[in-house]
């Protein structure tokens, strides 16, 4: 396989599972597979993660500008609801944050266990079945209490281990906490904001200590343009998807592709 046709596909892996209630990590585990290319490389996976920061950044704009112009506002009551909103992603990310400090201070390292990618893809995507099949999905954003807002940062620390999925697993508990599918998904998708930049920054610090390392801006270009296309096209699914329809296809799908691994990996 090409250099080229594997960072669009790569590209492809990235924009699509960063935004759907799917694991990016059980997806990458086929792609070595299918490219006979084993590692990427940090550039690339920084390019990745921005093409899709740039994608929800663009998608949301108007309500990061209203959010930012809120926070910064000193008349809160012509913005009460946005200035509410910034604090609870605020507090919704701090748990991450938290975690990743604590994971750099003791050198905790990732897990990488293919098997565990199998596991918790089933086990979370039984979950996110549950959740969208017995959840209230009642309460607009704006309903969301400060207690829900940390549930969903904390829930977000499982993200760190692999087949899990940051987006599901946010999904999820905003969906127990009463939150409507739409709604969930929105606040998912502002949290993703602060949550990919810091996993853009961590891989940046990553990259700095790496140096020297050769630079190829031609496939960098390729790869952020075709994250930022692949996930704007997520985004726009997802949200149309779940006006008509439920999480539980997704559910199911994680299931049945953790079956598959766990032959194709035997």
């Amino acid at each position: 396989m090409g250099i080229v046709l594997y960072l669009i596909l790569l590209s492809f892996i990235q924009g699509v599972t960063e935004f759907l209630p799917v694991s990016s990590s059980a997806h990458l585990l086929i792609l070595p597979y299918i490219t006979h290319i084993k590692d990427q490389g940090i550039v690339i996976d920084i390019s990745a993660h921005i093409g899709s920061l740039l994608a929800v950044c663009y998608f949301y704009k108007k309500d990061i500008n209203g959010i930012l112009k809120a926070f910064f506002s000193k008349n809160c009551k012509d913005d009460i609801k946005e200035k509410k909103l910034s604090l609870k992603l605020i507090f919704a990310f701090l748990p991450i944050v938290i975690f990743g400090i604590i994971m750099v201070a003791f050198n905790i390292s990732e897990i990488r266990n293919p098997k565990i990618v199998i596991y918790t893809s089933i086990i979370f995507g039984i979950i996110l079945y549950l959740a969208d099949l017995y959840g209230k999905k009642k309460k607009d954003i704006n309903e969301l209490s400060y207690t829900s807002a940390i549930l969903i940062g904390l829930s977000q620390i499982l993200a760190t281990v692999p087949g899990v999925s940051r987006s599901g697993i946010t999904l999820t508990t905003a969906m127990v906490c009463g939150q409507s599918r739409a709604s969930s998904l929105k606040f998912t998708f502002l949290l993703s904001i602060p949550t990919i930049t810091l996993i853009a920054i961590g891989s940046v610090i990553k990259f700095i200590f790496l140096m020297p390392i050769e630079i190829n801006y031609y496939y960098i270009c390729i790869t952020i343009a075709f994250s930022f296309i692949f996930s704007l096209l997520a985004i726009k699914f997802i949200l149309n998807w779940v006006k008509k329809s439920s999480f539980k296809i997704f559910a199911i799908y994680r299931i049945l592709l953790a079956l598959f691994l766990y032959i194709f990996l035997k």
